[in-house]
C-alpha cells in the first residue's frame, strides 16, 4: 500500500512540473472530433457563450443574446460564467441555462488545462455544441479558451488572442478557436465589440430594443423586493438612481458633489433618491443620506442590501441613472434609463485604457458622459491614483447641465 501510495505522489508531482499541452495537442485530446469554421447558413441546434468577464461586461451580452434568439428562435443557448455575474441571469428569457464556472489559476500549467478540461465535462457533458461564442474582446487571462474547446464545441468563434498580454503558457492561442475574428485597430464600446461578433456569426443587429434588453436581469420578485426595500410609495417627482460605488477608488465621483447636483435638481422638480451599490459602499452610503436629508430630499439607502437582479430592477423603477464608470452603469444601459457616467478618465487620455469611456462609456439611447478635460498632476495617459484624483475636476455644475439636456429630451 506505502508503495502503490509513493507510487501515486510520484506521479502527481512529474505532472506539475510537465510543461504544457500544446493548444494543438489540447484540442486533439479534448476538441469535438470534426472541427469546422463557421459557415453563416448553418442554423445551429445548440449555441453556448462563454465568458470570463465581471459584471458590466457581462451584461452586455443581452444585446447579443437578443440576435441569437430573433434569428434563431429554436436554439438552445447556454451562458457560461463567473459566479458573481450569474446571478443575474436566472430569469433571462433568451438564455436556457446558466452555467457557473470559476477559473482554474493554480498549479502547474498542465494541470489547469486538465482541470479545466474535466469541469467541461462535468458541465457539458459529452454532447457538445454546433457553435460556442467568446465574445470577450480585450485579453484574457483566464483559460476559457481552453474550456469553450473541452465543451466539444465544433465551431469556436472569438476575438483574436492578445500574446504579449496573456500567460506565456497559453501558448498560441488562435490554434484553440475554428474561426478568429480580426481586433481591429480602434477602440468600440464593448457592446459594439458584440456587434461586429454578431455580423461575424451573420446575425442582425439592432442597436435598441422595445422591451429594452436589460428588462431580462430580474423577474416579479425581483422587482417586488427592490420596490419594498425602497419603499418610496407615491413619491412624488421623479426617481434618481445614484449609483456610487466602482471597483476602484479612483472612479467614485466625490458624495458631496453628488449631493449638490441633487440639491440643484431639486430646486426645480421633486426628487427622491435611490442610493445604489454594494457592500464595500454603506459608509459612503449613509454619508450621502445625510447630506441629502439635510437638504430635503427624500433618499433611501439601498448599498449592500439588494442582489444584483434587485438592483436591476431597482434601476428600472428610476427616471434617471447617475453612477460611475462600474457595472450598475451599464445595467442602466441595458434598461435604457437615461444615464449620465462621470469618470476619472481625462478626454486628453488613452483611448485603449481600461478606464477609457470610448471602450467602457453608457450605451443607453439617451446618456451623457462627464471627464476631465486634462490629467491632474502626477497622471498622462490615464488616471493612476488610488483615490479620487483626477475625477475631481468634473464639477457639480456641468453634471447638473448634463443631466438637465438628458430630461429636457423627448422620450422616442
Amino acid at each position: 500500500m506505502r508503495s502503490l501510495l509513493r507510487r501515486v505522489v510520484w506521479q502527481i508531482n512529474a505532472i506539475r512540473h510537465r510543461d504544457p499541452l500544446s493548444p494543438a495537442v489540447f484540442v486533439r485530446l479534448f476538441g469535438a472530433r470534426r472541427r469546422r469554421s463557421w459557415d453563416p447558413t448553418v442554423r445551429p441546434r445548440r449555441i453556448v457563450v462563454l465568458r470570463s468577464d465581471e459584471i458590466g461586461d457581462t451584461t452586455t451580452s443581452l444585446a447579443l443574446f437578443a440576435a441569437i434568439r430573433e434569428h434563431w428562435p429554436e436554439a438552445t443557448v447556454h451562458f457560461v460564467l463567473k459566479p458573481g455575474p450569474a446571478t443575474m441571469f436566472h430569469a433571462t428569457p433568451t438564455v436556457d441555462r446558466v452555467i457557473e464556472w470559476t477559473p482554474v489559476t493554480e498549479g502547474s500549467a498542465l494541470k489547469r488545462q486538465i482541470l479545466t478540461a474535466r469541469q467541461a465535462l462535468r458541465r457539458f457533458g459529452l454532447r457538445g455544441y454546433d457553435l460556442a461564442i467568446l465574445p470577450r474582446w480585450d485579453f484574457d487571462d483566464t483559460p476559457v479558451r481552453y474550456l469553450a474547446v473541452a465543451s466539444r464545441a465544433r465551431s469556436v468563434v472569438g476575438f483574436a488572442p492578445v500574446p504579449e498580454r496573456e500567460p506565456v503558457w497559453f501558448g498560441p492561442q488562435d490554434q484553440l478557436l475554428t474561426d478568429v475574428i480580426w481586433r481591429g485597430t480602434t477602440p468600440h464600446l464593448t457592446v459594439g465589440q458584440l456587434r461586429r461578433v454578431a455580423e461575424y456569426l451573420g446575425l442582425p443587429w439592432r442597436e435598441h430594443r422595445l422591451p429594452a434588453i436589460g428588462t431580462g436581469l430580474f423577474d416579479d420578485a425581483d422587482l417586488r423586493a427592490a420596490t419594498e426595500k425602497a419603499d418610496l410609495g407615491d413619491t412624488p417627482g421623479i426617481v434618481v438612481g445614484l449609483g456610487i460605488g466602482a471597483r476602484d477608488a479612483k472612479r467614485q465621483w466625490p458624495v458631496e458633489d453628488l449631493a449638490e447636483v441633487m440639491q440643484r435638481l431639486a430646486a426645480e422638480r421633486q426628487v427622491a433618491v435611490q442610493i445604489l451599490g454594494g457592500g464595500v459602499d454603506t459608509e459612503r452610503a449613509q454619508q450621502l443620506v445625510a447630506l441629502l436629508r439635510d437638504r430635503g430630499i427624500p433618499a433611501v439607502d439601498l448599498a449592500g442590501k439588494l442582489s444584483l437582479s434587485e438592483s436591476a430592477a431597482a434601476i428600472s423603477r428610476c427616471d434617471l441613472f447617475i453612477g460611475n464608470d462600474s457595472g450598475l452603469q451599464h445595467i442602466s444601459s441595458s434598461l435604457e434609463v437615461p444615464t449620465v457616467v462621470v469618470t476619472c478618465h481625462p478626454a486628453t487620455g488613452s483611448a485603449w485604457s481600461d478606464n477609457a469611456p470610448e471602450r467602457f462609456g453608457p450605451w443607453s439611447k439617451r446618456s451623457a458622459l462627464l471627464q476631465p478635460a486634462r490629467p491632474a498632476d502626477g497622471c498622462t495617459e490615464e488616471c493612476i491614483a488610488r483615490e479620487a484624483h483626477c475625477i475631481r475636476a468634473v464639477r457639480p455644475d456641468e453634471v447638473t447641465e448634463a443631466v438637465e439636456g438628458l430630461l429636457r429630451e423627448p422620450v422616442a
